[in-house]
């Protein structure tokens, strides 16, 4: 059976005015052909699954493009028309096929296409026709549409937040696939929407409410006849018609089941709807919550300047607020080119005061100045070990850190979220050692910092992820939809 594998995932905040490129897409995983293969086998990734299914089940592997970026701004037309291009012509080259694979987001927003996964797959079933199976992943927060699931025969979900079952979905998604290559039946899906934006962080899987939905659409998937259930929260800093939460049943070909399992997962979120809302600490409550304690590490986080959601990744607040609160043993990690570049002019053992951070826009605090010395300069490279993103190499640019004496600031050339702790290790920084650190995210970064940390405060900070949603300036969404209405 030959079935191609490909895709292009990334995550769109509309929000945030700095678009983006194909240069930024590069910096992340950009993978064609064969080196697709080397590079996502035996990691903990959608692609790492797909790969693993097709070698249980026998597929012959005709590998085509897989884009992978730090979530960030609008992409812009250029990058989204040369990327589904490639991906088109690959397919296009690799017929006939028996079958797709492929990884999207599901919350990619392009300058053209607000549903920029949907218009992915309706070319690529313009191009490969009605009777090749399409099976696609796609994230937890992905903003399901219509077009997404009429234009493919199965949408296979995370079922974790953090994100930690990437790999398992996608041989689940290699398994459906041969499931329906076996049989010659194809299946059916329903999508059930509802018009909220759960709060962000009432989204982690393993605790209520979002737990009880997943629960019942695993007890859905033991029922005859239903292959699939999804849960999506969606991603409420995408501004687009569908941002929301919708849940997807994929079952036997016309099974009635589907529609109500779907339609009863998502009344229960709309229901208890209540229960995904919340309220957070002001920055400077909760670096006093963390320089009183006397003992084991406090993570702060920066909710607000969510890496994870496509912001700068430069945010002061915090930073300036363990400054002024003379915070010790603390680090702060932000996205600074300007500011790597002067620490690697100046030199390690030197001292420098220079502005980091607030540089990219007005929204996440200004720069604040620093005094210290440079303890270190690296190359930004490393390989993640733990639950999360497993084996995957990563690059987050030259790297510097700056010693101020109380609170280490470590400086990268690019946007790296904080989701493993080989991200400092890699640069001589045991976090176990640490009483304080700032982890810009809202839930992701508890994969790998939760099994260390003694408590996780997430801090009301102000930016472009904001925690209250109803701050942000929202025009294409459907309305009304809770919570920036009534309902």
């Amino acid at each position: 059976m030959r079935v191609a594998i490909g895709g292009i995932y990334h995550e769109s905040n509309t929000f945030v005015t700095e678009p983006t490129t194909l240069a930024n897409l590069a910096e992340g995983h950009l993978h064609r052909g064969p080196e697709l293969v080397g590079h996502w086998r035996g990691t903990e990734s959608e692609v790492g699954g797909f790969l693993a299914g097709a070698e249980e089940f026998g597929f012959e592997v005709i590998p085509t493009l897989m884009a992978w970026c730090t979530p960030s701004g609008t992409v812009v037309p250029e990058a989204y028309e040369k990327l589904v291009s490639e991906l088109i012509a690959g397919l296009r080259a690799a017929l006939p096929l028996d079958g797709i694979l492929l990884s999207l987001h599901g919350a990619m927003v392009s300058e053209r296409f607000p549903d920029a996964d949907g218009e992915i797959l309706s070319r690529v079933r313009q191009t490969v026709g009605v009777h090749v199976p399409v099976v696609v992943t796609i994230d937890f927060h992905a903003n399901v549409s219509s077009t997404m699931v009429s234009s493919c025969d199965a949408l296979i979900g995370y079922d974790t937040y953090p994100h930690i079952d990437q790999h398992e979905r996608g041989a689940e998604a290699a398994l459906v696939l041969n499931a329906i290559l076996s049989s010659n039946r194809r299946p059916s899906m329903h999508l059930a929407q509802r018009r909220m934006l759960p709060h962000i962080l009432r989204q982690p899987t393993g605790f209520e409410p979002m737990s009880r939905l997943i629960t019942r659409a695993h007890e859905w998937e033991q029922c005859p006849g239903v292959i699939s259930a999804t849960v999506c929260a969606g991603f409420p800093y995408a501004d687009v018609p569908d941002a929301g939460l919708s849940v997807v049943v994929v079952s036997d070909s016309d099974n009635p089941e589907a529609r109500r399992a779907a339609e009863e997962i998502a009344d229960l979120a709309w229901n208890r709807r209540s229960e995904f809302v919340a309220s957070l600490p002001c920055p400077a409550e909760a670096v006093r919550c963390a320089v009183s304690r006397t003992a084991g590490l406090t993570i702060l986080a920066d909710v607000s300047d969510n890496l994870g959601a496509g912001t700068p990744g430069d945010g002061t607040v915090l930073l300036e607020e363990l400054l002024q609160q003379n915070a010790r043993d603390s680090l702060v990690l932000l996205h600074d080119p300007e500011a790597v570049s002067a620490a690697i002019s100046a030199g390690v053992r030197t001292t420098l005061r220079i502005p980091v951070g607030g540089k990219r826009d007005t929204h996440h605090g200004p720069p604040v100045v620093v005094e210290g010395v440079v303890r270190t300069i690296s190359d930004g490279i490393f390989r993640n070990i733990g639950p999360m993103r497993e084996g995957l190499l990563e690059d987050q640019g030259r790297t510097a850190v700056i010693d101020t004496g109380g609170v280490l600031v470590v400086l990268t050339e690019r946007r790296m979220p904080m989701w493993n702790l080989q991200q400092l290790r890699a640069i001589g920084i045991e976090p176990t050692r640490l009483r304080t650190i700032v982890v810009k995210g809202a839930i992701a970064h508890r994969a790998a910092y939760a099994p260390i940390a003694t408590q996780i405060v997430e801090v009301d900070t102000p930016g472009l992820a904001a925690a209250d949603v109803r701050r942000l300036p929202y025009q294409r969404v459907k309305r009304p939809i809770f919570p920036l209405d009534h309902l």
